[in-house]
């Protein structure tokens, strides 16, 4: 199942986050580049301390580790509410591309959002859309996983807004066009653990099937684990692993917004071969997505008279909602 690898490009956003402006012009041009290609880069220089990383996907993966009669116990009773763990057989990511033969992912999760602060929820809050403010369910071992995983949440809070000047340069805008559309934002910080391989898996099974991302962007922390791939001129590629990098990629909402300039690409997590099928994988996602009721109309920069605006406005919260629904009728277990 292995690929080429990709042209994934590094981009060193350090100068930039310490208000260089050249250096912050030359990420945003890096930036433009692989969004218009691929919609993927790895970005270093980001300020997040690898031990904080390290501290974290550890505390993960002593939390998956549990049995799972314990692990369930933080379980949602509804899936759409997306909070808590979610167990092996649970999702099919192919799914939501409509493929109902692909085999549930082998993958455990366990998600958090932001809405236990109930003043955010309070300012934030949309009737009717309850799934997307409800509050995390927080087991009780390991013990210190709470305050762990809130912190890393803020942590790649401030980093987004962060990057959000580079994505604004990058598309022509002042660096501060993005603020007002994501004061309440609806990030959601996913822990993956994929467990070891032992024998054979069923036919077409992946840690993560094929899929993209329904939201703005996204910022992964991955263990240097092979298995991430991209569909890349129609053929599977390696994201290359960067020691103490991010992989970024852009999600639908995102290439809608900039009229199908930038791209939200498949990608999807294969089995690696060898040694490294028998070990664990921790991946940590960040799904950063705009506030609910932000409107999204095509950004006036990605219009010309060759690419005319493609797509009506539609707000934010319910157009990612209307994504995740038409997941859940796809395929019911997931």
């Amino acid at each position: 199942m292995g690929g080429a690898a990709s042209s994934v490009p590094t981009v060193d956003i350090s100068g930039a986050l310490a208000g260089d402006h050249g250096a912050a012009d030359a990420a945003a041009r890096q930036i433009d580049a692989a969004c218009v290609n691929s919609g993927f880069f790895v970005a270093v220089g980001h300020g997040v301390a690898p031990d904080l990383v390290d501290e974290t996907m550890a505390m993960a993966r002593e939390f998956f580790r549990l049995p799972f009669e314990e692990k369930s116990k933080v379980a949602p009773p509804n899936f759409e509410d997306y909070r808590g763990f979610l167990g092996l057989d649970t999702t099919s990511l192919a799914a939501t591309l409509g493929d109902n033969e692909t085999p549930p992912d082998l993958c455990e999760s366990f998600n958090v959002g932001r809405f236990d602060d109930p003043e955010i929820r309070a300012r934030a809050y949309v009737a009717g859309a309850e799934s997307t403010f409800c509050p995390n369910r927080w087991p009780g071992e390991p013990a210190g996983l709470r305050p762990l995983f809130e912190h890393y949440y803020a942590v790649l809070e401030r980093l987004c807004m962060q990057m959000l000047p580079l994505f604004a340069r990058a598309l022509d805008l002042p660096d501060g066009w993005f603020a007002d559309k994501v004061q309440d934002h609806t990030a959601l910080l996913l822990f993956n653990w994929y467990p070891p391989v032992a024998g054979e898996s069923r036919p077409a099974q992946l840690r993560r099937g094929a899929h993209t991302d329904y939201g703005a962007f996204t910022v992964v922390a991955a263990e240097q684990i092979p298995g991430l791939q991209i569909r890349s001129n129609g053929d599977w590629a390696d994201v290359p692993m960067v020691p103490g990098g991010f992989v970024v990629n852009l999600g639908d909402l995102m290439a809608r917004w900039t009229n199908d300039r930038w791209v939200s690409t498949l990608h999807r997590v294969v089995i690696p071969q060898g040694e490294d099928r028998t070990r664990d994988r921790m991946s940590v996602p960040f799904f950063f997505q705009p506030s609910y009721r932000a409107v999204i109309e095509t950004i006036p920069t990605t219009i010309t008279p060759e690419r005319p605006a493609r797509y009506e406005p539609v707000v934010s919260g319910e157009w990612i909602a209307a994504k995740s629904a038409s997941m859940l009728e796809d395929d019911g277990d997931s």
